[in-house]
């Protein structure tokens, strides 16, 4: 069910929560890279899962929501089981051997993580054309960029944009060392 909040379609047949005029912007953005930051609380996540949901009734439309570990991808109120909430008692199939939904276009949701300095390499020879790190103050700079990488799209695939996503709380002085490069690339 198509609907139109403030002038952009919005597809509410996936998307179980109305965007804040902030989430609605950042979904509605086709440009190759945007991050989306802000305090605790602020629908960061909800906002990278908006966007990666987006295209997904498109054939062969892939994208990929990517934390630092495992267990903060499967965490209450995380990506994971956001996505469950929203997207379970749809026509959407979870394949959870593969960490992914399947949706009746053939479209894919995948779900990763980047824990270990070499955990980029888990997806080499993918390809996505949605790719959003939450809390991507949490990941190494290397394995960021190496995920550019990644995105690809078939001539075939047509109007489906490249997107590279990045959502985050402000660093903390711990994550710093990790975090910089976002403050970097994003913020300065």
């Amino acid at each position: 069910m198509k609907d139109s909040i403030n002038g952009i379609e919005f597809d509410m047949k996936y998307i179980k929560e109305v965007p804040t005029p902030r989430q609605l912007a950042f979904y509605s953005l086709d440009c190759r890279e945007a991050f989306y930051g802000g305090a605790a609380g602020g629908g960061k996540s909800s906002a990278l899962l908006m966007a990666a949901l987006k295209y997904v009734d498109r054939p062969r439309y892939a994208a990929l929501l990517l934390r630092d570990t495992y267990a903060n991808l499967t965490k209450e109120g995380a990506l994971i089981y956001r996505a469950e909430e929203w997207l379970g008692g749809t026509d959407a199939v979870w394949e959870g051997d593969a960490k992914r939904w399947r949706f009746p276009s053939g479209a894919t949701l995948s779900f990763g993580y980047l824990d270990g300095p070499r955990d980029h390499f888990n997806y080499q020879s993918a390809e996505y054309h949605f790719i959003g790190i939450d809390e991507c103050v949490n990941v190494r700079e290397n394995q960021a960029l190496y995920m550019f990488s990644r995105q690809r799209k078939r001539i075939s695939d047509g109007e489906i944009p490249l997107r590279f996503r990045c959502a985050s709380n402000p660093p903390t002085r711990e994550q710093m060392a990790r975090g910089a490069w976002v403050k970097r690339r994003y913020v300065d």
